[in-house]
């Protein structure tokens, strides 16, 4: 077991400390928002048996989710009407680059608890999707609030958590049929995701 693999999940929670912190000081801190989900990006994957085959959901999520984005914005068809703000770092055409790794973690998170409730991987995929898609019913508030993206009309439409829940799915099944550990670090950041975003929502 490498160090990432042993101390990562305490290394995470350290970092999600420092940004609830940095959250309620002054709400200009959400601009380095980024550079923590990279972060989690990082030692999710260093959390990984690292071969070959960690880098194959890698690249496929990170592409597909940033390409999802980039079709999102705009068309307007796959999550509804939604523009990104200033908050999420360098963007290209329009998309943050930073969303590509925030759905690879999201996925791998997720994914990671749901293979140690159930055991079919069809049903791990299914759970995982949930698990994704009640962590973005959570971070809307948040995101709107923080400038990091804001919906056309002002209201989140349905259509936004039927798209991650698909997406979801896919990526948790590529996910799923490539690891080859149980990734303790992207587990204990799925709790920590969950506390980071509620506490936002209640005292941020």
């Amino acid at each position: 077991m490498s160090i990432v693999q042993k101390y990562g999940v305490w290394l995470l929670l350290l970092f999600h400390i420092i940004g609830y912190v940095l959250f309620i000081q002054d709400a200009e801190n959400a601009k380095l928002t980024y550079m923590n989900i990279w972060l989690c990006g990082v030692v999710v994957f260093l959390s990984e048996k690292l071969d070959f085959r960690a880098l194959i959901p890698l690249i496929i999520i990170f592409a597909g989710g940033f390409l999802a984005e980039l079709s999102g914005v705009h068309t307007g068809v796959l999550f509804g009407e939604y523009q990104y703000g200033e908050a999420l770092g360098t963007p290209l055409y329009g998309i943050p680059i930073v969303m590509g790794m925030n759905w690879y973690a999201t996925v791998v998170t997720s994914s990671s608890l749901a293979l140690r409730i159930v055991k079919n991987k069809w049903l791990q995929a299914f759970l995982a999707a949930c698990l994704c898609t009640g962590l973005d019913i959570l971070i809307e508030p948040v995101a709107i609030k923080y400038d990091f993206w804001a919906w056309g009309g002002g209201d989140i439409p349905i259509q936004n958590y039927i798209a991650w829940f698909g997406f979801s799915f896919i990526f948790a099944l590529i996910y799923l049929y490539n690891t080859r550990v149980r990734n303790n670090s992207a587990t204990g950041l799925w709790f920590i995701w969950l506390a980071f975003f509620l506490l936002l929502n209640f005292t941020g």
